[in-house]
């Protein structure tokens, strides 16, 4: 198996724009380094990276240190409780984990990030080599346009001005704008899980094609040669079948713990603007709470998308099934049958499932459960809250009394 080159792969080509995006917000190397074979001049384009990623870490913590002191006065002048600026302290210092998550995976993980594309290239070559309908560079990029550029125009157009409009009142603009930039470049990473995603599909597609050309070619097989030729294709399509899930595991691996971390965050976060979004319901203006409601429907987007577009990878590998069901080899030859039989076993221990490292599950169901988990914290919260604020106006009239 000769090495494909990155250059002749329709999938790289696509993603190579979306790989340019990541790298200006640190999140992946620039694709120059990625994909370039010979590692000249590599060390030092990897220290210029570096150091971009140490400047941008430095200017968080520099923000999030004086957010957090700002949070702080605002809950000693207003005599809160001390859960409220816990949990602000809390949200401050999870953004900086999951940026330092992102940062190391980008300079750390790189080959194995690679190594994947190395494997999506060479699959891709092979799969091509067996499929009779190929789909174009420009029906890929439609695809990929429909699925992924809609949900990044929303993260850039709709994400920064909510996040400045929430951001703390008493930071300078310099520091609202740092705060913004965070909170995109650590959306991206689930954009990036989105676009792994797609890769998966489109190559689970075009393993499919050859599959339903098999089963019409199948109807028209009467030469026992042709019937040799169609198990050779069968078990042919069965192998690549199996790399897309070996693939899979890949980028599960990959993505095990910014996921984790990601999907944490975006719950906490959301669990933290109702919470503000309680405190301050009697200070905020009608624009502010609007804000509030659209950056909460976003959060919950946020959780929607990975989710969906791996349920939708999910559907579509489960079609395999249904095509190998309306396989009609009974009668027509007994080793077809018997490989079509082990096709479906297969097909039926290779259950293909998007996970975090096996702590739960990344799917439409998945989703709803998170929901209602974030829902139950929110109400227990709300509850808390309650207690706290009567338990302060019953002090008060004590002391007036």
């Amino acid at each position: 198996m000769r090495p494909v080159k990155f250059t002749e792969s329709a999938l790289i080509a696509v993603i190579t724009p979306y790989l340019w995006t990541f790298s200006l917000f640190a999140v992946e190397m620039p694709p120059f380094l990625i994909l370039r074979r010979t590692p000249s001049d590599r060390l030092g384009f990897c220290i210029i990276f570096a150091v971009y990623i140490l400047f941008q870490l430095t200017a968080s913590v520099w923000v999030e240190y004086f957010n957090s002191a700002m949070i702080g006065r605002f809950v000693y002048r207003n005599s809160m409780d001390s859960m409220t600026y816990i949990l602000s302290l809390g949200i401050n210092i999870v953004q900086l984990i999951v940026q330092t998550v992102i940062y190391t995976q980008a300079l750390t993980g790189y080959q194995q990030f690679r190594s994947i594309l190395d494997s999506v290239n060479q699959l891709e070559s092979d799969i091509r080599q067996h499929c009779a309908a190929v789909p174009t560079l420009h029906s890929m990029r439609w695809r990929f346009h429909l699925r992924i550029d809609i949900w990044l125009l929303i993260v850039c157009i709709f994400l920064p001005p909510l996040t400045y409009a929430l951001a703390t009142t008493t930071l300078t603009t310099l520091s609202k704008f740092i705060i913004v930039f965070c909170s995109v470049l650590i959306q991206m990473k689930g954009i990036e899980y989105c676009i792994s995603v797609q890769i998966i599909q489109e190559l689970l597609h075009l393993v499919q094609q050859q599959l339903i050309h098999l089963k019409r070619e199948l109807v028209r097989c009467e030469r026992m040669e042709l019937r040799c030729c169609l198990f050779a294709e069968l078990q042919a399509n069965q192998k690549l079948l199996a790399r897309v899930w070996d693939l899979l595991n890949q980028v599960e691996r990959y993505f095990c713990i910014p996921l984790c971390m990601l999907f944490f965050y975006n719950g906490f976060l959301m669990t933290q603007t109702i919470h503000w979004g309680y405190i301050k319901f009697e200070l905020d203006d009608f624009k502010l709470r609007l804000c509030r409601i659209a950056y909460i429907v976003l959060l919950i987007i946020s959780l929607f998308i990975p989710c969906y577009r791996s349920q939708c990878c999910i559907d579509e590998y489960n079609r395999f099934g249904t095509i190998l069901h309306k396989l009609k080899t009974v009668g027509i030859d007994e080793q077809l049958n018997m490989r079509v039989q082990e096709y479906s076993l297969q097909l039926m221990h290779q259950k293909m499932l998007f996970t975090c490292g096996g702590l739960f599950d990344i799917n439409l169901k998945n989703f709803g459960a998170t929901i209602l988990t974030i829902a139950t914290y929110i109400v227990i919260l709300i509850q808390f809250k309650l207690q706290a604020e009567t338990g302060r106006k019953s002090r008060i009239e004590a002391r007036i009394e």
